[in-house]
């Protein structure tokens, strides 16, 4: 019987062979990475119900309270069984004290549950996501709806002592998930690339859901309800990598670009389309969108991690970049709780390709590759692309009640103008 490293050795060789194999082609234009995005791409977050959505007004402008308010985050379908699907995400997705409240629960007799939304615009509901590890994790990762390599709370600092009335912000533990959804309905399964392929300066595609709203409170903005969502593409240059580990949280792809709050958990891909990581953190210092330049020419010479006497670690490089876990990782992970998952090792076929690009709202022009390519300025070091065939018109009506839950939820009608379910008329 093969040990757990022995199967992860094969794996990550069938990844490399498999790479090797294919023959040489051309990289992906960005409309064709998004096609690939959009139909791999999910959006999760907690059900909606009545006390998550009382919980969510009383706090929304509270600056104590903001990071811990519902707010929906992103992942990428990376494997299925049968009618099982596997979704790879960040585990700071899921907040403890959503996991283990049972008050914000009551309709389903305190046990949480949560919607992932597919490209086809359907939530499936995902019950039992509580695994009863609390935070710090306790115990063993074991298969089941929800499974965290690390998780959110809130700590004295410098501790793991929990503290959710004036602790801070953290996660500990390597930053992966894993949350499964059944459906008999048929969606793709992003291919899986090797992040150890990927180089200094080689572009990186992040998709995900933005928060407009965690968008306006990370401004010091007074914070609106904003009920629309609208998926976006963004891409940028590599600048550092690291080894992963429980010191930084499993980060160690780094880059410049151009992502929102909410995308946390959206995959990476690289310039063929393969998934090698799921990004999970922004940088409170990244230049502006679409502005050129190498990727470190926006940083002062002594900021840079490569700069004289500089030893590049976690905490710089995620002030002066936004970072990704890496999907080598979260497969090692995966092997060693002994979960077997088929993952799609192959190059994104052509059909799959085209598929996507089939009825999008897409200005595009052929260039010189032939190939489609956006009416922007794609040749940036980074960028981004909202797209207008992947919209939510609103996604709290969507997450107060979706197939299979709808009884649990909106059973009751909204606070009216201003709160957080704005279908409803106005004076």
């Amino acid at each position: 019987m093969l040990s757990i490293e022995q199967i992860i050795g094969q794996l990550l060789a069938g990844i490399a062979i498999g790479v090797q194999a294919m023959p040489a082609l051309a990289e992906l234009s960005p409309p064709e990475i998004n096609s690939i995005a959009r139909q791999t791409t999910v959006l999760i977050a907690p059900g909606l119900t009545p006390e998550l959505r009382q919980d969510l007004e009383e706090n929304r402008n509270n600056p104590l309270e903001n990071k811990q308010r519902w707010n929906p985050g992103s992942g990428a379908i990376v494997a299925r069984e049968g009618n099982k699907y596997y979704v790879l995400t960040v585990a700071h997705n899921f907040f403890q004290r959503y996991l283990d409240t049972p008050e914000f629960w009551q309709k389903s007799g305190g046990t949480p549950f949560y919607g992932i939304r597919t490209w086809d615009g359907e939530v499936h509901g995902v019950e039992a996501v509580n695994d009863g590890r609390g935070c710090p994790l306790r115990g063993i990762a074991e298969a089941r709806s929800l499974i965290r390599f690390g998780c959110r709370d809130r700590f004295v600092p410098g501790t793991e002592t929990v503290n959710r009335n004036g602790g801070e912000d953290n996660v500990k533990g390597i930053d992966l998930a894993i949350i499964s959804f059944t459906s008999n309905k048929d969606y793709p399964v992003a291919s899986l690339g090797d992040a150890s392929t990927v180089k200094i300066g080689d572009r990186v595609y992040i998709s995900g859901w933005p928060d407009p709203e965690l968008e306006q409170a990370n401004a010091g903005q007074s914070v609106r309800p904003v009920s629309r969502r609208q998926r976006r593409l963004a891409w940028g240059s590599v600048g550092a990598k690291l080894s992963p580990d429980t010191s930084n949280q499993g980060y160690s792809i780094f880059y410049t670009d151009c992502t929102r709050p909410g995308m946390s958990g959206g995959p990476v891909f690289d310039k063929d389309g393969r998934l090698v990581g799921n990004h999970g953190r922004g940088s409170n210092n990244k230049q502006s969108c679409g502005s050129e330049g190498s990727p470190n020419s926006f940083l002062q010479s002594s900021d840079r991690p490569d700069a004289p006497g500089q030893v590049a670690d976690a905490n710089s490089l995620s002030r002066l970049f936004s970072g990704s876990q890496q999907v080598n990782k979260a497969i090692d992970l995966i092997g060693q709780m002994g979960l077997r998952l088929a993952f799609n090792l192959q190059m994104p076929s052509a059909d799959l390709i085209r598929r996507g690009l089939a009825g999008q709202s897409v200005q595009a022009t052929s260039g010189s590759s032939g190939r489609l390519e956006f009416d922007i300025t794609a040749d940036r070091n980074s960028g981004s692309y909202d797209d207008p065939s992947d919209v939510i018109p609103d996604i709290y009506q969507e997450y107060s009640s979706f197939s299979g839950l709808g009884s649990r939820v909106r059973d009751v009608p909204s606070g009216g103008c201003g709160t957080i379910l704005l279908g409803e008329p106005c004076p």
